[in-house]
C-alpha cells in the first residue's frame, strides 16, 4: 500500500505543538483540523496542559488507549526525534513532520539531524512527510493540517508540492478564481515521502482527475518518469518547476535542500514524463482548471463565441498567438448558425452576436458548430445572469423581484445543459468573463464544469493544455 493512502484518510490524530496559545502554530493546525469538520477522533499530546483548545490532552501518546492512525509533529527541531520515539511506542506508523531546521539550514547540523530521524522513523516502521511541510488537505474527509483555513474543497484537482504555500496559501486565490480542491500534499524537504510517491497515490484517487506539482527537484528521475506515465494514461499531469536559474536554485537549495538542475535538463525530463509544464502557480491553476473539468481538445481549430466585438477579437487573437486556428466556417455552417440567431450576426469565426440577454443562444450555437464537425473546441465571452443587471432595473420595476426565483432557476438549468455540451460532443469549451468568482454567473458555470477566465490569454492557455494533453493521450495510443 502507498503510504499516503493511511495519511491522507486517517481515522484518528495526535497532535504535538498544539497548545493554549492561539499564536503558536500547532494550536493554529490544531484549530483548522477541528475547523473544517474533520469527523475523526483528535488527540492533542502536551507534557504539562490538562486540556487544548477544549480537548482534553494527554502527557503521552500511549496514554490515549485507542489506535492513533496519523501523527502531526508541530515542534522544535531537537524535540522531533524524541516523539518519533514516542509515537514509535504507541504504534503509530503514520506522521507529518511540519517542524523545520533540517537539512535546509545552511552550514549546520541539519543534515545529519534529518538523516537521525529518517533511520528512527525506519526503524519503527514510521512513513512521514517532511520535515518542513505543512501536511495536508483532503476534501473528502474534510482534513485540514495546514496552518490556513477554509480551503476551498470539492472539485476535481490535487496539488503535490515541495512548497507549503503552494498548498495552503493558494486559498484564498482559488476561492477568488471560483476553483475548488480535492486534496494538497506538502512535502517539505522529502526525506522520506516525495513527490514521486504523490503522483503514485494520486493516480489512483479516482476523484481527482488533473494534478499538479510545484518542483524545485526530481530526487529519482527515473522513478519519476515511470510513475508519471503510468498517471498521464489515467488524468494529466502539469508542473511548475522553479530550480532552473542561478537565484532560483539558491532560493531551492535554502528552501528545501534541493539540489537543482537547468531548465533544459527539467524540460526534457517532463517531456519523457509527459508532464505538461506551466510557468507560475496562476498558469497552472488555469491548466488544472480546464484539464480537470473538460475533454482533451482533438486538433487545433478553435471556435469564438461573443456578444461583444472587443473581447471576441481577443479570443481569436490569443488563440493563434498560442498556436490554435481560429478557422472561417464553412457556408453550410454560417448558414446554419444565421438561422438559430434570426438576426444579423456575423456567423463566420467568430461568431458575434453584439449585445444579446438570450444565454440560451450560446448553448444552441455551440451545439450547432460542435455538431458541424468543423472544430475541436470553442470559447465563449457574453454569458451574464440575472444578478449581473438587476441591482438597478429592481429599483424602477419592483415586480422583478417575485419574478427572481424562476429567474434565477431558469439560469441553473442553463449553466447545467451548457456543462452537457461539451461532454455530449467531447469537445472542450471554456469561458471568458470579468465578472469573478464571487459571481453567481461564474460559480454556476464552474459547478457545471465550465471553467472561466478573467482573460482572452489565460483562457487560451488554458485550452493549449488541453490540446496537449489530446496529443499525450493519442501519443500513448
Amino acid at each position: 500500500m502507498n503510504p499516503l493512502e493511511q495519511l491522507m484518510n486517517p481515522s484518528s490524530i495526535a497532535v504535538w505543538g498544539a497548545s493554549n496559545n492561539p499564536a503558536k502554530m500547532g494550536t493554529m493546525q490544531l484549530s483548522n483540523i477541528l475547523g473544517t469538520g474533520y469527523r475523526g477522533k483528535v488527540y492533542p499530546v502536551h507534557r504539562s496542559e490538562e486540556t487544548v483548545a477544549g480537548l482534553r490532552a494527554y502527557r503521552h501518546a500511549t496514554e490515549v488507549g485507542a489506535p492513533i492512525d496519523l501523527a502531526l509533529l508541530v515542534l522544535p527541531t531537537h524535540a522531533v526525534g524524541e516523539v518519533l520515539e514516542e509515537c514509535g511506542a504507541a504504534g503509530i506508523k503514520r506522521a507529518i513532520v511540519v517542524s523545520g531546521g533540517f537539512k535546509e539550514i545552511e552550514g549546520g547540523s541539519g543534515i545529519e539531524l534529518e538523516r537521525e530521524i529518517t533511520r528512527m522513523a525506519r526503524s519503527h516502521g514510521i512513513r512521514f512527510l517532511g520535515p518542513n511541510c505543512l501536511g495536508i488537505f483532503n476534501s473528502l474527509c474534510d482534513l485540514n493540517t495546514t496552518t490556513i483555513p477554509l480551503p476551498p474543497g470539492g472539485g476535481h484537482i490535487a496539488i503535490a508540492s515541495q512548497s507549503g504555500a503552494y498548498t495552503a496559501m493558494i486559498n484564498p486565490l482559488l476561492r477568488n478564481m471560483g476553483v475548488k480542491i480535492c486534496q494538497t500534499i506538502s512535502v517539505g524537504n522529502e526525506a522520506d515521502i516525495d513527490l514521486t510517491d504523490c503522483l503514485d497515490y494520486l493516480k489512483d484517487v479516482d476523484e481527482v482527475r488533473a494534478v499538479g506539482l510545484y518542483v524545485e527537484t526530481i530526487r529519482r528521475p527515473r522513478e519519476f518518469v515511470s510513475i508519471a506515465r503510468a498517471t498521464v494514461k489515467k488524468k494529466p499531469v502539469v508542473a511548475i518547476y522553479v530550480g532552473g536559474t542561478e537565484a532560483g536554485s539558491r532560493s531551492s537549495l535554502s528552501h528545501t535542500g534541493a539540489l537543482t538542475g537547468p531548465d533544459e535538463l527539467y524540460d526534457g525530463l517532463f517531456r519523457e514524463a509527459r508532464v505538461i509544464r506551466a510557468d507560475d502557480i496562476d498558469e497552472m491553476i488555469d491548466m488544472l482548471w480546464a484539464l480537470s473539468s473538460q475533454p482533451p481538445a482533438g486538433g487545433d481549430r478553435m471556435a469564438v463565441i461573443t456578444n461583444s466585438g472587443g473581447p471576441g477579437t481577443s479570443l481569436a487573437y490569443h488563440a493563434e498567438k498560442v498556436g490554435f486556428r481560429v478557422p472561417l466556417f464553412s457556408e453550410r455552417l454560417s448558414a446554419s448558425l444565421a438561422d438559430v440567431t434570426g438576426r444579423l450576426a456575423f456567423v463566420r469565426n467568430p461568431v458575434d452576436l453584439t449585445f444579446e440577454t438570450n444565454v440560451h443562444l450560446f448553448k444552441q450555437i455551440a451545439e450547432v458548430i460542435f455538431d458541424s464537425g468543423e472544430v475541436d473546441g470553442a470559447f465563449i465571452y457574453g454569458i451574464f445572469g440575472w444578478r449581473d443587471f438587476a441591482v438597478n432595473m429592481v429599483k424602477r420595476f419592483p415586480a422583478l423581484i417575485e419574478l427572481e426565483n424562476s429567474i434565477t432557476a431558469e439560469q441553473r438549468s442553463f449553466m447545467e445543459k451548457l456543462g452537457e455540451v461539451s461532454r455530449t460532443y467531447e469537445k472542450p469549451l471554456l469561458v471568458m468573463s470579468f465578472l469573478g468568482g464571487e459571481s453567481d454567473t461564474v460559480q454556476g458555470l464552474a459547478e457545471n464544469g465550465i471553467p472561466a477566465y478573467p482573460s482572452a490569454s489565460r483562457a487560451a492557455r488554458a485550452m493549449r493544455s488541453l490540446m496537449a494533453y489530446g496529443a499525450i493521450v493519442d501519443g500513448l495510443g
